[in-house]
């Protein structure tokens, strides 16, 4: 039978983002532990009490990790945000408005983003500004997934431009995406 520490333990270190959270101190473990639970139970053939899981992983020590060098790229990003935006659809390439930020071609259609200036928006666009040097480095936008994820915020869209990640969201994610996305990039 597998310890309970153990189960953590692997879990913790074939995930990056679980991983980042422990050794970088930006840990929320409680929601890694609600996120972790049912594997915790399979992998040790029994129902683990979820303050357990959450007492494992508060005594957690990880050795240097492996994704410093992307950490270090995030640091050096910026965050910004828009809202007014809204996502579009049409038939025909020519009755996309000249304000759109993005189109992409779907099957028998276009999708755009483009700010709208009303009320009625309710898409906001985060924007993180990589340095340079980040548009060789691959997986930066499967860490800040993972990462919004890990917290259960919901977006629609996410996009890496060179060197830019964006983020298409609802407005009532908005506000705690940018809180957690502010804390990984300037308090890591």
């Amino acid at each position: 039978m597998t310890k309970i520490s153990d189960a953590v333990k692997v879990i913790v270190d074939n995930n990056l983002i679980y991983s980042m959270a422990i050794s970088s101190g930006l840990c929320n473990y409680t929601k890694i532990a609600e996120n972790i639970k049912d594997k915790v139970d399979a992998m040790t053939g029994k129902q683990v009490k979820f303050n357990t899981i959450v007492k494992v992983l508060a005594n957690m020590k990880t050795k240097k990790p492996e994704y410093i060098d992307d950490l270090s790229i995030l640091k050096k990003s910026s965050l910004t945000i828009e809202y007014e935006y809204s996502i579009i659809f049409f038939d025909d390439i020519k009755k996309i408005p000249e304000n759109a930020v993005l189109v992409m071609k779907e099957s028998n259609y276009y999708v755009c983003i483009a700010n709208q200036n009303e009320n009625k928006s309710k898409i906001a666009l985060i924007k993180i500004i990589l340095p340079k040097e980040s548009s060789f480095t691959p997986g930066l936008t499967l860490l800040i997934t993972d990462y919004l994820m890990t917290y259960g915020i919901k977006f629609t869209n996410i996009y890496r431009l060179d060197t830019e990640i964006w983020i298409i969201i609802d407005n009532s994610n908005a506000g705690k995406a940018l809180y957690h996305l502010s804390t990984l990039l300037h308090e890591s």
